[in-house]
């Protein structure tokens, strides 16, 4: 997720510190994404140095002074740009766990069942907990987290779905072989004759 473009989002709301901004990323997003203070400050130290945000120092009588930033026009333009840029999830293709199948059937140290077992009992236990969290959710004042998390639902559905197609398969795929790389050929390259030595020019006494 882009902690940059989130905080330039919630001061296109309104002017905030530091500390509220982290607040209200928190209250606003409601997902499982931990963003550190130190990772806010540093974040708006760089949106200062690109001019995408600016200041205005804020007096205070029980606390040191604060920074209060608010979005430029220049910030307003790549936060437009960013929101109107489309977004392709990644469908996982060539994760940690296909590459342990497909290890697993030229020859692993743990069978091609076991890792589909393995990887089926996670799921499950997953999509225990987005189902739990779901329930738990008030769609009056959490209706984004609850389509997040029905998002997730959905995609771990999907993934339970294509393990039982894999199990399905495991006789055909017991059979994969990938193939061998073609030997690389060693030693110099044969020289080319050269065309005079292939056509001779014939001598004036020929001619």
């Amino acid at each position: 997720m882009s902690v940059k473009h989130t905080l330039l989002g919630l001061l296109y709301q309104r002017p905030m510190h530091g500390y509220e901004l982290g607040k209200q990323l928190s209250l606003t997003i409601n997902a499982e994404w931990d963003v550190k203070p130190g990772q806010i400050a540093s974040t708006l130290a760089r949106l200062k140095d690109a001019d995408l945000v600016d200041y205005d120092i804020e007096a205070t009588d029980d606390a040191p002074d604060r920074k209060v930033y608010c979005i430029t026009e220049a910030g307003r333009d790549e936060l437009e740009r960013w929101c109107l840029t489309p977004e392709v999830r990644d469908y996982r293709l060539g994760d940690a766990f296909y590459i342990k199948l497909v290890l697993s059937l030229t020859g692993g140290p743990v069978s091609p069942d076991q890792i589909l077992l393995i990887q089926r009992r996670e799921l499950y236990q997953q999509l225990h907990q987005a189902t739990d969290l779901v329930r738990q959710a008030d769609p009056a004042t959490q209706l984004p987290w609850i389509l997040l998390l029905e998002s997730a639902v959905m995609h771990l559905e999907a993934d339970l779905r294509w393990i039982e197609m894999c199990e399905a398969r495991l006789p055909d795929l017991k059979h994969f072989e990938p193939p061998k790389p073609v030997p690389k050929r060693r030693g110099r390259p044969k020289r080319q004759r050269s065309r005079s030595h292939e056509f001779p020019v014939p001598s004036p006494s020929e001619q």
